[in-house]
């Protein structure tokens, strides 16, 4: 049998389960969504402590975020998948959005990272006209490296 072209597994999550103990969490602008379970992994580092994912190999990630929001009249959150804690360098085609009703949304991305690269859901914009913040009660962040 041949092993020459046989790739290396490579794979993470991280997820915030809606569990009797755990709290719904406002949405604020400027933050990363809030993970409380580490996944499945290998040749990566999920970690909750910053929220986001840590790739080990360099190549073509296919890369799913989802979010439980919990919106009232007129509110609206923005969310992208991010090389950085600050928002700075979002993936491209990352963005994806929630607004009006509670609602689960999320997105399913292609990109290239290099080794090195820390993601996370970043909370890019947030409008609440009458105060009171959108918040979730759920999430997810996954990727598999689909090529080198």
């Amino acid at each position: 049998m041949r092993t020459k072209n046989v790739k290396p597994f490579t794979y993470g999550s991280l997820y915030k389960q809606d569990l009797p103990h755990d709290k719904i969490i406002p949405l604020v602008t400027g933050n990363l969504i809030d993970f409380t379970i580490a996944g499945p992994y290998q040749n990566t580092r999920p970690d909750i402590a910053s929220n986001s994912i840590t790739v080990h190999n360099s190549g073509v990630y296919q890369i799913t975020a989802d979010v439980s929001v919990i919106l009232e009249e007129e509110q609206t959150v923005m969310f992208n998948i991010n090389r950085r804690h600050d928002g700075s360098d979002p993936l491209i085609g990352s963005t994806f959005d929630a607004n009006g009703i509670s609602t689960s949304t999320g997105i399913n991305v292609q990109a290239y990272l290099y080794a090195g690269d820390t993601i996370g859901i970043f909370i890019a914009d947030t409008y609440a006209p009458r105060g009171r913040l959108p918040r979730y009660n759920r999430a997810s962040l996954t990727l598999h490296l689909i090529g080198f």
